[in-house]
């Protein structure tokens, strides 16, 4: 029992360190819309059309927060089984599940919040993006999805990025580890890796074609197991405008989602 709890502890804390993933499975138009306004607030928003993949993914990470279209189809009967089916298995039995419907529908509603009891709300899409928007950032919210993290952050692919920066020592160049709006961890590849401290002004971005110039500071380096020395560099927010951030936060986004599309293809 000890250990039993001592793993949900565990669990609990990565949770709250991390965060909690946001699937919506099978989204209508109109969540394309809502999607990015979440993932400009900072949480980490996926999307599928793989109900089965889904599932033995949540087997995997349970931790996920799921709004199913029950519109998609002809039977809705497949998502309410579905939904319940995730829930009785032990190993997916932390995942949690929202609705959304074009379709207000009182039966409906009843069934899945009073007798499959979901977590994360029936929400009728039609009243637009905008009041959608702010029902799921209050349901996020209220679900704890961002954690303690305050900036998603995502890991990027070596032949996806890379970066130079001039110096008194001439041109730095490297590739991005990971990236976030706000700062990113990376490898410089000629000459030395800069000092804790440094300022690193006009840091031109390359992130698979959309190219950003701003500035940075390095505030500390560290050993990465065969990669080398990594630099963790912060942007100046006086650098970044919110054209730029747009910018970082969809190539943040669409490179996650990438990943997962990966992921969901091996479950």
């Amino acid at each position: 029992m000890g250990n039993e709890n001592g793993g949900e502890r565990l669990e609990l804390e990565r949770k709250g360190a991390f965060g909690r993933k946001v699937f919506f499975l099978n989204p209508p138009a109109v969540i394309g819309e809502v999607a990015t306004a979440l993932a400009e607030a900072e949480f980490e928003v996926y999307s599928t059309r793989d109900h089965a993949k889904l599932a033995r993914f949540l087997r995997k990470e349970p931790e996920c927060l799921t709004f199913i279209n029950i519109d998609e189809g002809d039977d809705e009967g497949v998502w309410r089984n579905w939904m319940r089916t995730i829930r009785e298995d032990q190993s997916s039995r932390g995942a949690a599940f929202g609705v959304i419907t074009m379709l207000d529908d009182e039966d409906k509603r009843s069934f899945y919040l009073m007798d499959l009891g979901i977590e994360c709300g029936f929400i009728v899409v039609k009243i637009g993006a905008a009041k959608t928007t702010e029902i799921l950032l209050r349901m996020l919210e209220a679900n704890e999805a961002r954690g303690r993290r305050r900036y998603v952050r995502a890991a990027c692919p070596p032949d996806a990025t890379d970066f130079s920066c001039p110096t008194e020592d001439g041109v730095k160049r490297g590739w991005i580890k990971d990236l976030s709006s706000v700062g990113m961890s990376a490898a410089f590849v000629e000459g030395t890796t800069p000092k804790a401290g440094t300022r690193l002004k006009d840091l031109q971005l390359n992130l698979k074609g959309v190219r950003l110039i701003l500035n940075g500071v390095v505030v500390g380096n560290h050993e990465a197991p065969g990669i080398g020395s990594i630099s963790v560099v912060m942007f100046e927010p006086a650098s970044v405008s919110e054209e730029k951030r747009v910018k970082l936060r969809a190539f943040i986004r669409k490179t996650l989602q990438s990943t997962m599309d990966k992921a969901l293809s091996l479950a």
